[in-house]
């Protein structure tokens, strides 16, 4: 399972719903997330970019079926979806990129 740092940029249909039926939106995403056997870990809201911001956890077609049913409701204008390691993990990794360094030659080399 992977970790991921969600933002979605709310277009003006969206500020208008908020208007007409102001309500906290932290249950509806966790449906969704929790639909498309995703788990959110976090959800807040930037003021300063205007966007719904999510950290959850689960795998690549599970977030790609939140980003479609997202984009598709018509209440963001940009999503943008950032996989997170942790710093055990890039350790891991870069043990890993030890032992296979040897085996890559740069271009023009």
């Amino acid at each position: 399972m992977g970790l991921y740092l969600s933002r979605a940029r709310y277009n003006q249909d969206a500020y208008r719903g908020m208007i007409a039926k102001p309500e906290d939106r932290t249950a509806v995403i966790k449906e969704l997330f929790e639909a498309a056997r995703h788990r959110l870990l976090h959800a807040w809201y930037s003021p300063t970019t205007c966007e719904a911001i999510m950290v959850s956890e689960g795998d690549t077609t599970a977030g790609a079926t939140i980003e479609i049913v997202a984009m598709a409701s018509g209440v963001f204008s940009e999503l943008g979806v950032v996989e997170l390691l942790t710093m055990q993990q890039l350790g891991e990794a870069m043990k890993g990129g030890a032992a296979v360094a040897g085996k890559f030659r740069a271009p023009g080399r």
